[in-house]
C-alpha cells in the first residue's frame, strides 16, 4: 500500500509536472540562421539577406552596386519575398530597372541558391526573369544549373556571416583622441573617423559638441573634424550619433577638458 502523499510531495510533483509542461511548449532558444542569410558581395556592391517574422528574407543593400546600366543605391530592398522551397532553393522577386531612365518598373521572378566551390567557400547564385515574363521562374539543383532564365544568373561571394542582434557600441565604429595621462586636451581640434559595422554600412551620422550639432555627414567612411579651437577652458561633451543602412542608431559620448595656453613670464626691473 502506498502511503498518502503529503502537502509537501505534492507541491513538488505539480513543480516538476509544470517545469516539464513549460519545456515543451518553449519556443528555440535562438533563431538558426538559414544559409542564405549573410552579406553578400554583388556586382561590386554588398548586399545583407536577413529573414523576417513572416519567415521570408530580405536582400538590402549596403553598399551601392550596379546591375546593367543602373545603379542599386544603399537602403534598397532589392530582393523580397525569398521563401525557402523543399529542395533547398529559394524563390523570391529582383528590383528592375527601366534601363534607359533608371527609373524603378516591376519586380521579376527570381531564384537562390547557396553552392560551395571546391575549396568549400560558399557563394549565392541568382538567377534572373525579366518582369516582361511574370509566367516564368527561374530555377536552380543542387548541382547549380539552372532553367527558366531569361537573364541569365550571377553569383556572390559570402564576405560576412549573419550579423548579431545587438546593436552596435559607438566606440566599435568611432575613433576618437583620448586625453591619455594628462588631465586635459592640448589639441583643440581633431578629426572623429568613423568605420564600418560588421553586416551593415553607415549611413550618416551628426557631431554634437555640448549639446549643439556642428556637423551632419552622410557618406562613406565618413570623417567629422572637431574643432574646440576658441572656446574657454572648460568641459565638453562630444557626442556622435549615426545611423545605419538597415535602421539602427548608435551613439555614443566622451569628454575632454580643454587646456589653457601657458602664461609668458615676465621680469620685472628694479628700481
Amino acid at each position: 500500500m502506498t502511503p498518502a502523499a503529503t502537502p509537501r510531495r505534492i507541491r513538488r510533483a505539480a513543480l516538476l509536472a509544470t517545469a516539464v509542461i513549460g519545456a515543451a511548449c518553449a519556443p528555440s532558444a535562438a533563431h538558426a540562421a538559414a544559409d542564405v542569410e549573410g552579406t553578400w558581395s554583388f556586382s561590386g556592391g554588398e548586399v545583407v539577406v536577413a529573414a523576417q517574422p513572416d519567415g521570408s528574407f530580405i536582400g538590402t543593400v549596403i553598399r551601392p552596386t550596379r546591375f546593367s546600366s543602373c545603379v542599386h543605391p544603399s537602403g534598397e530592398q532589392m530582393w523580397i519575398e525569398l521563401r525557402p522551397q523543399a529542395d533547398g532553393q529559394y524563390f523570391g522577386k529582383h528590383q528592375w530597372f527601366n534601363t534607359a531612365t533608371c527609373g524603378y518598373i516591376a519586380r521579376g521572378n527570381t531564384a537562390f541558391r547557396v553552392l560551395a566551390r571546391p575549396d568549400g567557400k560558399k557563394f549565392l547564385r541568382v538567377c534572373f526573369a525579366g518582369p516582361e515574363f511574370p509566367e516564368i521562374q527561374p530555377s536552380i539543383d543542387a548541382a547549380g544549373a539552372s532553367t527558366g532564365t531569361t537573364t541569365g544568373c550571377q553569383d556572390s561571394d559570402l564576405l560576412a556571416p549573419p550579423a548579431a542582434p545587438s546593436t552596435p557600441n559607438v566606440n566599435t565604429i568611432a575613433t576618437l583622441p583620448a586625453q591619455g595621462k594628462k588631465k586635459c586636451l592640448s589639441k583643440r581640434s581633431f578629426r572623429i573617423r568613423l568605420k564600418e559595422p560588421k553586416g551593415d554600412a553607415l549611413d550618416s551620422a551628426k557631431v554634437f559638441v555640448n549639446g549643439k550639432l556642428v556637423r551632419t555627414i552622410k557618406r562613406d567612411r565618413i570623417t567629422a573634424p572637431v574643432n574646440l579651437t576658441g572656446l574657454p577652458k572648460g568641459r565638453y561633451t562630444v557626442k556622435i550619433t549615426a545611423k545605419t543602412v538597415l535602421g539602427k542608431t548608435i551613439s555614443g559620448t566622451r569628454k575632454y577638458r580643454t587646456c589653457t595656453p601657458k602664461k609668458k613670464s615676465r621680469n620685472k626691473s628694479r628700481v
